[in-house]
């Protein structure tokens, strides 16, 4: 008996260790061998790894490549290889994209950023031999995917869902959508968006349900089995594909919410999310079609820093509310790479733009937090994996309000989703892999409206330059203004022109340019000044004849993140030609050439203050000192100056060139309305062939009013001035090889 009583405990302890041990073993089966769940709910292929960097779905098709050479918003893939199982496909030194997605059937997707900030993105289509297919542009593009069968690929923009044939089949153009989903057998294709889901059936809308899920999250169907699923934060809803019918609904408890969805083998799999005090759990719901729950499965765990919400409202110096940086720690500065309107472009010459927000260089995989609390208006992704992104307002409305852009986040951390309430130093997700051993965050405060926020036209407008909020500000080291060239402290040139001028001899409309470096912190990627001034002083005088004046600012607000706004402001602020081009994106020293006069004084900048200038012929010709100060965003400043002359009246000669003193030249009546003349004297020896042309304010030439012999003594030149737009002109008498000009203004 006494033996009996201790053998059925352990006979039944080693049945129910089986029973447990069975289980585990088991709890993979539901997913196949190429899905796995990560810790925040969503669905990854398990064989990207270290070996590959993409994996098509179906696990047959794996890719590995290096990363190039980068910039802000692209990468370089080099050293492309396609692997069929574990047969190389075929093998490119290029691709022309910085991100791809592969098929079932191994088409290759790889998608062009190049023009992002025209909103562009092209995709280029290769298929498993290495051969090109296709190539379209998309603008305002953010939901991409191969069909299940590999021979379509899904891009949705703001107004479509296009749907790209692979085979030379028909494309299809579908209403816009958030989410989309095909059946196994490509047939059925449901796409869900604010509250609607719409079934197609061949690309021909068949059923529209309003299944009240204002932010679904996810979609599966399956028309085989008659059902279609879609997710919301905290329920699951299962419709018949065949009469639109709810077959039943799924509700989970607090902290749980659903982030994934889709069909397998006659089952509905679904990705929770577990979030609670430092512990991040992706678990596997199971069910069947009827909604008998098959099985609940924790999958993948990570935990995580929590931090006290507790946050300080205080103001920064430019009165914006102070922010704690997105990294640990958080009141440290952390290592800025690109600036807020920093000027960018490829070294050329050819093009430039200016850079729309802030990024900060962190370790791979790091940790990015919530700098302030509100709701997630915008989670998705630009073209690819490492485009993925989050926007946060305090403000939930339908109207506009603004809110923070985390940009370059690892999809499968992502610990939030829209409609998700977040408090300060929440945990948002890790900052993906870069270039080298790097990653870097895209952040800046955005302006949109709506509860959600789509990638879509004249949206996102951009605020302000984020190291104005941030908090602490640090650096102590003050900006250094350089010389622009070796002969020259500042840059001078005639207006939007590359006609440069020496210091010794300025005329006409000029741009006044100054060579300025600036680093913040411990950073060693070289900035632009965040401010600059210049006023000049009559030196014979010892009097200011132009005072102190606002050059810029790069803190401008845009109403919409666009390369309409973003290419033609560049050179409002910057100097622009082959011979001063946009510094390159990777060079840590980076030349910055600031325009200073083409600003009326204001905060503001419109593309026409390019046309504003300088005007030195309003002033006598003399000696004059222009002087210029530079500041970052942390108060420190350095000013600067130089010594030049004005010379409007004898430009291009000396001006005791004896020419100079022997001719005598006048226009009257000036400003001159009608008829108008011009007069000179010249001495015998300087008997010959006279040109006088007429300039504009660049010097430019406008008519040659006269050509001819002329003898000595008093010359007279009559014109009608009423043939001419009004404006400041230069009048050149040319004779003899020498030149005398004199200014003209029209009324």
């Amino acid at each position: 008996m006494k033996i009996q009583r201790f053998i059925i405990p352990v006979l039944m302890l080693v049945f129910m260790t089986c029973i447990i041990f069975n289980l585990k073993a088991q709890k993979n089966d539901y997913l196949p061998g190429n899905t796995k769940l990560s810790f925040n709910g969503k669905f990854i292929n398990s064989h990207v790894n270290n070996e590959f960097n993409v994996v098509s779905e179906n696990g047959i098709f794996k890719a590995k490549y290096e990363t190039g050479r980068v910039t802000d918003e692209m990468r370089e893939i080099k050293n492309f290889q396609l692997f069929e199982n574990e047969t190389l496909s075929f093998s490119l030194d290029y691709l022309p994209g910085s991100d791809i997605y592969i098929s079932n059937s191994g088409y290759v997707a790889v998608m062009d950023m190049k023009f992002h900030f025209k909103q562009e993105l092209t995709v280029h289509i290769y298929n498993s031999y290495g051969e090109f297919v296709l190539s379209k542009t998309f603008r305002y593009a953010s939901l991409f995917g191969f069909s299940p069968k590999g021979k379509q690929f899904v891009v949705g923009t703001d107004k479509f869902l296009n749907i790209i044939s692979l085979n030379g089949q028909k494309d299809y153009r579908l209403e816009s959508c958030s989410k989309f989903a095909f059946s196994p057998d490509e047939e059925y294709l449901a796409t869900a968006k604010e509250g609607q889901l719409n079934i197609y059936h061949n690309f021909k809308l068949t059923g529209t349900l309003n299944t009240g899920l204002f932010y679904p999250r996810g979609i599966a169907i399956s028309a085989g089995n008659d059902f279609v699923s879609v997710i919301g934060k905290k329920i699951l809803k299962t419709y018949s594909v065949k009469n639109n019918k709810e077959i039943f609904s799924k509700h989970l408890p607090d902290n749980f919410s659903f982030r994934d969805i889709r069909t397998e083998n006659n089952l509905i799999l679904s990705g929770v999310h577990y979030r609670n005090n430092g512990i991040s759990k992706g678990i596997l719901n199971v069910y069947d079609f009827q909604g008998g729950q098959i099985a609940e499965e924790e999958h993948a765990a990570k935990t995580f820093s929590t931090f006290e919400n507790k946050s300080v409202k205080t103001k920064s110096n430019g009165d914006y509310e102070s922010i704690p940086w997105p990294f640990v720690p958080f009141d440290e500065v952390h290592t800025v790479w690109n600036h807020y309107e920093q000027h960018m472009g490829n070294g050329s010459g050819d093009w430039s733009y200016l850079h729309q927000g802030l990024d900060i260089i962190t370790p791979v995989n790091e940790p990015a937090y919530a700098v302030q609390e509100g709701w997630v208006k915008l989670v998705l992704t630009l073209g690819g994996d490492i485009y993925w992104r989050v926007a946060i307002s305090p403000e939930q409305v339908s109207g506009y309000s603004d809110g923070w852009l985390y940009a370059h986040l690892v999809e499968s951390s992502i610990q939030v989703d829209v409609g998700d309430y977040v408090q300060l130093h929440d945990y948002l997700g890790d900052i993906i892999h870069w270039s080298a051993d790097w990653g870097h965050i895209h952040f800046v405060e955005i302006h949109d409206q709506g509860t959600i926020w789509y990638y879509d036209d004249d949206e996102w407008g951009i605020n302000f330059n984020p190291l104005l909020a941030l908090d602490p500000i640090t650096d102590n080291v003050a900006p250094v203004i350089e010389d622009f060239s070796a002969n020259s402290k500042f840059g001078f040139c005639i207006n939007e022109t590359s006609t440069y001028l020496t210091p010794d001899s300025l005329y006409g409309d000029i741009d006044i340019i100054a060579k300025i470096s600036d680093y913040h912190g411990d950073s060693p990627w070289e900035q632009p000044a965040y401010r600059t001034y210049y006023w000049i002083k009559d030196i014979s005088q010892n009097s200011i004849i132009f005072p102190k004046t606002l050059g810029q600012i790069l803190n401008h607000q845009y109403s919409f993140y666009s390369g309409g706004n973003y290419e033609p402001y560049a050179t409002v602020m910057y100097k622009k030609d082959y011979n001063h081009p946009s510094p390159p994106w990777m060079n840590q020293q980076r030349d910055y050439y600031q325009i200073l006069t083409n600003n009326n004084g204001d905060s503001l900048i419109d593309p026409s203050e390019a046309q504003l200038a300088f005007p030195t012929a309003d002033y006598p010709d003399g000696n004059y000192r222009i002087f210029i100060e530079a500041w970052d965003e942390f108060g420190n400043s350095v000013l600067d100056s130089t010594d030049v002359i004005f010379d409007n009246y004898l430009t291009g000669i000396d001006n005791q060139n004896p020419f100079s003193k022997n001719i005598e030249t006048t226009c009257f009546p000036n400003p001159a309305s009608g008829i108008c003349t011009i007069a000179y004297t010249i001495p015998q020896e300087y008997e010959g062939y006279v040109s006088i042309t007429l300039l504009d304010s660049k010097m430019s030439t406008v008519k040659i009013l006269s050509e001819g012999y002329v003898k000595k003594g008093t010359n007279k030149y009559s014109f009608n001035s009423n043939d001419f737009s009004p404006g400041l002109y230069f009048y050149q008498i040319e004779l003899s090889g020498r030149k005398l000009v004199g200014k003209l203004l029209i009324l």
